[in-house]
């Protein structure tokens, strides 16, 4: 496995680690107890997605999955659509943020693994879209 894959993986990873107890892990059980809440969890998701095909200047999820799957890194397909890679990290870092942010709130993690899930993103959102 090459070391843009594995970059890759541990941005996925270390994306899912964070909202596990925030947006991702309550959808699950949101529709039984407030469907309408629900739907705005999933609208609110899939905006976000969007914006990220968008930063990236592609048309769609399978898309980024295949240039993903064939090595590429994120800064390499938002070259490739003429847009910042910059604005990728940005945008990941802030919605990295309001997870974490989330989690701090609803107490699923203390001050002090919140100031150091916090310390480290930036570097670690920023090595993964460039496959560092």
């Amino acid at each position: 496995m090459n070391r843009k894959r594995i970059m890759v993986i541990c941005t996925l990873l270390l994306a899912l680690s964070i909202g596990q107890s925030s947006t991702w892990g309550s959808r699950a059980n949101a529709s039984a107890l407030a469907p309408e809440r629900a739907l705005q969890l999933q609208d609110s998701e899939a905006s976000k997605d969007d914006e990220l095909l968008e930063t990236l200047g592609v048309s769609s999820d399978e898309q980024l999955y295949d240039a993903l799957y064939n090595g590429q890194t994120l800064a390499d397909i938002a070259q490739y659509n003429e847009r910042d890679a910059q604005a990728v990290v940005d945008l990941q870092v802030t919605q990295l943020t309001e997870q974490l942010d989330q989690r701090l709130a609803s107490k699923s993690i203390t001050p002090a693994q919140y100031q150091a899930h916090k310390a480290e993103l930036t570097q670690v959102v920023a090595k993964s879209v460039f496959g560092l």
